[in-house]
């Protein structure tokens, strides 16, 4: 159910991308576990505590760049919480463009999306990335994983 709220979340998000699993030539795209994407480095194979520190470092180098880029108020206000009422979970999301996704050299969009307990902010229940490597295209992984995310259609 979790996952299904958080996917519904980054639809919801972007009415213009959707997720699919591969297309064309992009190669690590269409892998079902990754472990980087250009300055992503998701938190497959990590201990516990590697994976903390990795997660710390890409969540302050997006908010950072997102600062850099829309500026201080607009951070802010994307770090709020959205929480949906009667349920366990809520959902803060943000973006920065970034360099080196799908090794391209323009910026492309990269989306974070963080689940957490309704009742326990502090508990983290699962933190997705989604890229857009390409025009009309939309990539989601689970961060902790590198694992791909597909919807219901398996694409």
């Amino acid at each position: 159910m979790r996952i299904v709220l958080l996917v519904c979340a980054l639809v919801m998000y972007s009415s213009v991308a959707r997720a699919q699993s591969s297309y064309g030539s992009t190669g690590d795209y269409e892998q079902d576990t990754i472990i980087s994407d250009g300055p992503i480095h998701y938190g497959t194979g990590l201990s516990d505590a590697d994976r903390a520190t990795a997660w710390k470092s890409f969540f302050l180098k997006m908010a950072e760049a997102h600062h850099r880029q829309y500026g201080e108020d607009s951070l802010k206000i994307k770090l709020m919480r959205r929480c949906q009422p009667g349920e366990d979970i809520c959902v803060v999301m943000f973006d920065a463009n970034l360099v080196g996704i799908g090794g391209i050299r323009e910026p492309r969009m990269v989306i974070v999306a963080v689940a957490t307990d309704a009742k326990d902010p502090n508990k983290q229940v699962q933190r997705v990335v989604c890229t857009r490597p390409a025009e009309g295209v939309q990539i989601c992984r689970d961060w902790d994983t590198g694992k791909l995310i597909r919807d219901k259609d398996g694409r």
